[in-house]
């Protein structure tokens, strides 16, 4: 495993970490519904993780891989 097999496993396992805190917090602050809020929470930290990593990587000028 090379080390830019390692910086994808860390990007996707960040990514999971933000996501589900984002959802934790909007759940018990959104009480009505909290799964819904939850769900919506987790989907919305994983993407602007993603997108946080896509504009390192362009302002750093490599190439998006995956």
């Amino acid at each position: 495993m090379d080390t830019k097999e390692i910086f994808k496993r860390l990007r996707i396992g960040l990514s999971l970490v933000v996501g589900f805190f984002t959802g934790k917090l909007l759940a018990t602050t959104m009480q009505h519904h909290a799964s819904e809020f939850f769900i919506g929470g987790f989907g919305v930290g994983v993407v602007l993780t993603n997108l946080v990593y896509r504009g390192v990587e362009s302002l750093r000028g490599g190439k998006h891989s995956g």
